[in-house]
């Protein structure tokens, strides 16, 4: 079977190793040493198939990685693929997979022409009850797509192998900068709200939270306009209430590191329209309530 890692041992990563561990040999990469990881059901809870080989542990061995996933937090992408790079062969396939937005031409210029580089937009839904152990909560929408050239060319495979068989909802898209703002919007209606709140996502589609997400993606859709993003506030809007339907008794990731006293992503969701928003000189206030107020919630959250 093909080799496939996996950074970290987030819910995401841990449900795509679940689903792909029957056609792939799986092995998570983590900071600490794991022993084991476990998907759990209302039936019962089952040990992975999986590896479990540290960062240390990977360079000792000097293993070579050819196909790897990156669902990790947006601000711990960097220093994840500074230490994953290292080890990539050269025709390697990354994929990155994280809410909120950040450019990626540092990554996409550290890497070689034959190295792609794609991205997987999910509102898949996993729980952590602990540090190892997933439980699937809902099927959310996923979509998949190149970021650089040699990507482009290897999409079609690489989805029909990896990514169709474990995520059935997924589906490919080439315009990855439309793809990815489509998902900040989905994001920026949730995220927020639900850390906030502390609801499960289907329960922010109540109409006294209706004038908060348009506004919200009101503002998002703006300045995307004004960079050249073609998004229609009716279609973000649909997409969002679509996602609270799909994923209605989840409590989004967000809300989860709130309630776990993590750090978030919101710089990487209003704080990216707020800062995109200044440099435009277009005015974004309900992004910025939203900021302020997550980031009042941490200290590392500023």
């Amino acid at each position: 079977m093909p080799e496939l890692f996996i950074v970290g041992k987030g819910a995401v990563g841990l449900l795509l190793a679940q689903r792909l561990a029957n056609t792939h040999q799986v092995t998570l990469i983590t900071r600490t040493p794991t022993d084991a990881v476990f998907f759990r059901t209302a039936q019962c809870c089952q040990q992975l198939p999986v590896k479990c080989l540290t960062w240390e542990a990977l360079a000792q061995q000097q293993i070579t990685i050819s196909q790897c996933i990156v669902p990790v937090k947006s601000y711990q992408l960097a220093e994840a693929f500074i230490t994953l790079r290292p080890h990539l062969s050269e025709d390697a396939n990354v994929i990155l997979s994280h809410n909120g937005m950040q450019t990626l031409t540092p990554i996409t210029d550290a890497l070689s022409e034959h190295q792609g580089l794609f991205f997987l937009s999910t509102s898949m839904g996993g729980w952590k009850p602990n540090s190892t152990t997933v439980e699937f909560t809902g099927p959310g929408q996923s979509v998949f797509g190149p970021c650089n050239l040699i990507a482009q060319q290897r999409a079609q495979v690489l989805f029909n192998q990896l990514i169709d068989p474990a995520l059935p909802n997924a589906h490919l898209a080439y315009d990855i900068a439309l793809l990815r703002w489509q998902k900040l919007c989905v994001n920026l209606a949730i995220n927020p709200l639900s850390a906030l709140t502390g609801l499960k996502n289907g329960r922010l589609r109540a109409p006294c939270y209706a004038t908060q997400v348009l506004s919200v993606l009101n503002e998002a859709c703006n300045v995307a306009n004004h960079i050249g993003v073609p998004l229609k506030l009716s279609e973000e809007l649909a997409r969002a209430y679509q996602v609270m339907t799909l994923t209605a008794e989840n409590f989004s990731s967000m809300a989860q590191d709130v309630a776990n006293h993590r750090r978030t992503e919101i710089n990487a969701m209003c704080g990216y329209i707020v800062e995109l928003a200044q440099q435009l000189g277009v005015p974004a206030p309900h992004n910025t309530l939203l900021l302020n107020q997550v980031q009042s919630l941490h200290p590392t959250n500023k």
